[in-house]
């Protein structure tokens, strides 16, 4: 864990907004010296992974979006067989999961247990997206569990769409105040183990950091539910703080909400999650164009 040296290090550094519709140049640099990532290469193994997929049943009628496809090989460092499975994966969970890859018919924003997941408006420095986690503000007789998963997945598909969050990642910060008995008929260990596929099998994404505050009885028993099928790797990006003061090791203040010893005042990016909500309706099976 890092010592309080990280604030300094965070200070004056800037932050890219959530919605930014271009490469920074950092990124930029790292992709002009990345083998995998020069366009010959990219064209030769998105070539190749179509190739592999009109071979198989479930895919060979699928018309796929090369955006999608670029970005399960980007997440798979362009290793074809590897990027395949997750394809596979993918359309297992689309045939037993179909309400992921549906938009929510009500408005959702209207509803406080709406903002139990929020992305926040900006990034962190190294250009990743931050999801916060208010799991306390989930309602189930407000917003109902399957509409609460489905909110889950098309903030990550959505924000996937952005080839920034491709390049980089996300982090999450769970808050766990305020959760209590009725969130236990949903914290079981079949929920447990589809959390995990869908974050660490099914959606491409790089999980940099997972940062737990305010525990309590309900974080031991998730902890535990999960633990046994926490794979090293996921291990090693756990963090548990004892206060939420300590997120400003690893976040710059101008990251962060007030409550966490941040700047921000107002967080909740409702124009993103309308938009987000409305373009994930019917969601292909051959995935969308990048944003930009």
């Amino acid at each position: 864990m890092p010592n309080r040296t990280g604030i300094t290090k965070f200070r004056g550094k800037d932050v890219l907004p959530l919605d930014i519709r271009f490469v920074p140049d950092f990124l930029r640099k790292k992709l002009e010296e990345d083998v995998h990532e020069k366009p010959e290469n990219r064209q030769k193994c998105l070539s190749q992974l179509k190739e592999r997929l009109l071979d198989h049943k479930i895919t060979k009628d699928v018309d796929f979006e090369d955006d999608f496809l670029l970005s399960i090989l980007r997440h798979h460092e362009y290793k074809i067989e590897k990027a395949k499975a997750n394809v596979l994966t993918y359309f297992s969970l689309r045939k037993n999961h179909s309400y992921f890859f549906t938009s929510i018919k009500h408005n959702f924003l209207k509803i406080p247990s709406s903002q139990t997941i929020t992305l926040l408006p900006n990034r962190h420095p190294d250009g990743a997206a931050v999801v916060l986690f208010q799991l306390g503000k989930w309602y189930p007789s407000e917003i109902l569990f399957e509409d609460a998963k489905k909110l889950c997945f098309l903030v990550a598909q959505q924000e996937l769409r952005n080839p920034v969050t491709q390049m980089t990642g996300f982090y999450t910060i769970d808050d766990f105040s305020g959760t209590g008995l009725r969130h236990l008929p949903v914290c079981t260990l079949l929920n447990m183990l589809l959390l995990l596929h869908v974050s660490f099998d099914v959606l491409p994404i790089n999980v940099l950091g997972i940062h737990i505050v305010n525990g309590n009885f309900m974080l031991a028993t998730a902890l535990a539910l999960a633990k046994p099928f926490l794979s090293e790797s996921i291990r090693k990006i756990l963090y548990v703080h004892s206060s939420p003061e300590e997120l400003l090791d690893y976040f710059p203040a101008s990251v962060l909400p007030e409550k966490y010893g941040g700047t921000l005042k107002e967080f909740y990016v409702s124009d993103w999650y309308r938009k987000a909500n409305e373009e994930h309706h019917n969601f292909p099976p051959g995935g969308q164009k990048n944003l930009f």
